[in-house]
């Protein structure tokens, strides 16, 4: 078994390049990007020696997804053209985006005061609202990035924005290709 207590394990790719693949999936799983997101999920439980099963696959109250009776923990984003997952036994929140399309109307409703870096800021709450389980537009609306005190690793180029937070003392982040 490769999967390590003390590490988050994370893997991004082109929607391009990942098959869905044969799982049975549950209803709640109808979209392909989710399908997508679900199969790069899948390996990476594969390629880590973990056996879960897609049925025990939740979501709570708050829509964070789980596992159930497990300790292991995980988190996913797809944008247009990437899928991100993360797995650990550490709490986690990712967002990925690429081509980033606000409009002006919306960018004044949550990214109020923020005029750079428009698409990294995006990302960086959405990641740290998934982190917390809090899904609610107000509290994205009022947070304030700068008072983030979480751990995060972050993958900016031009291609797109990657933002993971987790909670823990957790500092090896793998990334699986």
């Amino acid at each position: 078994m490769i999967f390590m207590g003390n590490s988050i394990y994370l893997s991004i790719k082109k929607k391009s390049e990942v098959k869905i693949n044969d799982l049975k999936f549950p209803d709640f799983i109808k979209r392909d990007e989710s399908k997508k997101a679900f199969s790069l999920l899948f390996e990476m439980f594969n390629y880590l020696g973990l056996d879960i099963n897609i049925n025990d696959i939740y979501y709570s109250n708050n829509g964070k997804p789980y596992i159930k009776n497990s300790n292991i923990k995980f988190n996913y984003s797809h944008s247009k053209n990437y899928i991100a997952c993360c797995v650990s036994y550490v709490d986690m929140g990712i967002d990925v985006e690429d081509e980033f399309n606000m409009s002006d109307e919306a960018r004044i409703m949550y990214l109020s005061g923020i005029n750079d870096d428009i698409r990294r800021n995006f990302v960086t709450k959405e990641a740290y609202c998934k982190l917390l389980g809090k899904f609610d537009d107000e509290f994205f609306k009022k947070l304030d990035i700068n008072s983030i005190s979480k751990n995060k690793y972050e993958i900016n180029n031009s291609d797109y924005d990657l933002v993971l937070f987790y909670s823990g003392k957790t500092k090896i982040i793998n990334i699986i290709l």
